[in-house]
């Protein structure tokens, strides 16, 4: 009988021993994260870069067209914010210092009636290649003299990160943002016909 009770001992113990095993190995195991469902973006299709001479005030602007397409399955508002970098760092916003009057030429010049300046394509756009909207993108040209530009598009994602500000530390949210790089090689020409050609185009957080 005490050989008995020893063994149910000796078998408690283990049994104990490895349930304990078995609950630290559980503990230890990372857990397994929730697949997170990719975000859906807006399709941006931009055109080559242009350079467009104003002939009533001799001004320059660089400018390009674009088509949005909304493959989300839902209705989504597009309220884009589009900037201009120029080589030497220079920022310029989407229609800063471009005349109405410039913009007016443009359109005429292009000759297409669906196609909507920075104010008028703000709003929603349907689901589907038949609600596409297309849009014109007017910068000024302070000089003529830049190799390469960047046109920088927000708007077209939600998806947003943090990241530490490089100097202060502090947390600072980034927006998924499409980067068109442009080749302006030589002397730009304001012809409608001489067109600069995109070199890349990928998505960045800025």
């Amino acid at each position: 009988m005490r050989i008995a009770r020893s063994f149910r001992a000796i078998l408690s113990s283990v049994v104990l021993g490895t349930a304990a095993v078995c609950m630290l190995s559980s503990l230890a195991r990372p857990a397994t994260a929730a697949p997170v469902a990719p975000q859906k973006e807006l399709d941006f299709t931009a055109s080559e870069l242009r350079l467009f001479k104003d002939p009533e005030s001799g001004k320059h602007y660089w400018y390009m067209t674009y088509d949005v397409v909304n493959n989300t399955g839902k209705e989504v508002r597009f309220a884009p914010r589009i900037d201009l970098v120029v080589d030497d760092g220079r920022i310029l916003a989407q229609g800063d210092g471009v005349s109405s009057g410039a913009v007016r030429q443009l359109k005429k010049y292009l000759k297409n009636e669906l196609l909507e300046d920075q104010f008028e394509i703000l709003g929603e756009v349907l689901p589907g290649k038949e609600h596409a909207k297309s849009g014109l993108v007017v910068f000024r040209a302070d000089d003529l003299e830049p190799t390469e530009l960047f046109v920088m598009v927000q708007g077209l994602s939600r998806e947003t990160k943090k990241e530490p500000h490089p100097k202060t530390g502090e947390p600072v949210v980034l927006r998924k943002t499409v980067e068109i790089s442009y080749l302006v090689p030589g002397d730009p020409k304001p012809r409608g016909s001489t067109t600069y050609p995109i070199v890349n185009q990928r998505w960045i957080f800025r």
